[in-house]
C-alpha cells in the first residue's frame, strides 16, 4: 500500500508538471488521462503476449462501469490538479471510501455503526474547508468539481469491491484499462494536440506510475483487512507534499493543513472503528 502511495503521488507530480506547461507548451487533463490508459494497456498486452495466457470475463459489464468511474475520476483528478493546489485535490479524493461506505449503505444494505457516520461526516467538514467557502458563499468550482470526482471514485470503489472478489488482479487491469481507453477515444478528438518527445516521455511515466499504483493498491486490498491498510495509503498525501516543495518548490496554505488533517483524522476513525468490530467478530466465532 505504501508502494501505491508513492506511485500516485509520482503520477500526480507528473500531471502538475505536464499540464502547467514545466515539461513543454502544456498538454490537456483529458489527454493526459487517455495517455495514462492507453500506455498501460499497451503494456499489460506486451505481458499478456509473452505470458501466452488466454483472457477471459464473464463480468464485461461490471468492467465497463468500473472503468467508466474511473476514467471520470482520474480525468476530473487531473484537471483538478492543474487549478488547485496538490494537495488539495489529492486529500479531496480521500473522501471516496466515505462516498464508498455511503453507497454500500444504500446498495447493499451494509449496517453502519453512529461512530462510522460521526466520523463520515467529519471527513466531510475537512471537505467543505478544502472548497474554501468566503462569507459570500463563493466557492472554489474546481474543488467542487474534484469533489464529485470522490464521489465518482467512491461508485469506482464499490465495483472494484465487487470484481476483487471475482476475478485475477491482472485481468482486473487489463479490462479497466481497455474500456478506459474506448471511453477516451470518444473525448480525445477535443483536447488533442500534438506533444513534444519529452511530453511523450512523461506521459509514458504518469501511465507508468499509475499502473503500478493500481497494481500494488488491489494487490494489497486482496491479501489485507481495508481498515489495516487504508491509514497506510493517506501517506500518498505526505509524498505529494514532498514531491511539490523538492520539483516545484511549492507548499500548501494553512487552510490545506486543515482540511487535509480533518479528513485524514475522520478517515482513521473509520478505519479504526472497522478493526474492532472486525476483531470483535473474531472474538466470537
Amino acid at each position: 500500500m505504501l508502494a501505491a502511495s508513492f506511485s500516485f503521488a509520482v503520477a500526480a507530480t507528473l500531471v502538475k508538471g505536464l499540464g502547467e506547461t514545466i515539461f513543454g507548451d502544456g498538454v490537456h487533463p483529458l489527454q493526459i488521462a487517455y495517455a495514462r490508459f492507453f500506455f498501460a494497456f499497451i503494456f499489460l498486452t506486451v505481458i499478456v503476449f509473452f505470458v501466452k495466457k488466454p483472457i477471459f470475463s464473464s463480468y464485461k459489464r461490471l468492467h465497463f462501469l468500473r472503468s467508466l468511474f474511473g476514467w471520470l475520476g482520474v480525468s476530473i483528478l487531473f484537471t483538478a490538479i492543474l487549478y488547485i493546489p496538490i494537495s488539495d485535490a489529492t486529500a479531496l479524493t480521500f473522501l471516496n471510501p466515505i462516498f464508498a461506505m455511503v453507497f454500500a449503505v444504500l446498495l447493499f444494505k451494509e449496517n453502519i455503526g453512529i461512530i462510522r457516520w460521526i466520523a463520515a461526516l467529519i471527513s466531510f467538514l475537512g471537505g467543505l474547508i478544502l472548497i474554501r467557502p468566503t462569507l459570500n458563499l463563493n466557492i472554489d468550482p474546481v474543488a467542487v468539481l474534484c469533489l464529485f470526482g470522490a464521489i465518482i471514485m467512491g461508485l469506482e470503489i464499490i465495483c472494484i469491491k465487487i470484481l476483487s472478489n471475482k476475478e485475477k488482479v491482472f485481468n482486473i487491469l487489463l479490462f479497466n484499462n481497455f474500456f478506459a481507453v474506448c471511453i477516451g477515444t470518444f473525448f480525445l478528438p477535443f483536447s488533442f494536440k500534438a506533444i513534444t518527445v519529452l511530453e511523450f516521455t512523461v506521459l509514458i511515466f504518469i501511465s507508468f506510475f499509475m499502473l503500478i499504483g493500481q497494481f500494488c493498491f488491489i494487490n494489497s486490498v486482496k491479501r489485507a483487512d481495508t481498515s489495516f491498510l487504508m491509514p497506510f495509503f493517506y501517506t500518498t498525501l505526505i509524498f505529494v507534499i514532498f514531491l511539490d516543495l523538492i520539483i516545484y518548490n511549492s507548499l500548501p496554505d494553512k487552510t490545506s493543513y486543515l482540511g487535509a488533517s480533518i479528513i485524514i483524522f475522520g478517515l482513521i476513525v473509520v478505519a479504526f472503528r472497522e478493526w474492532q468490530i472486525k476483531k470483535n467478530k473474531n472474538l466470537i466465532q
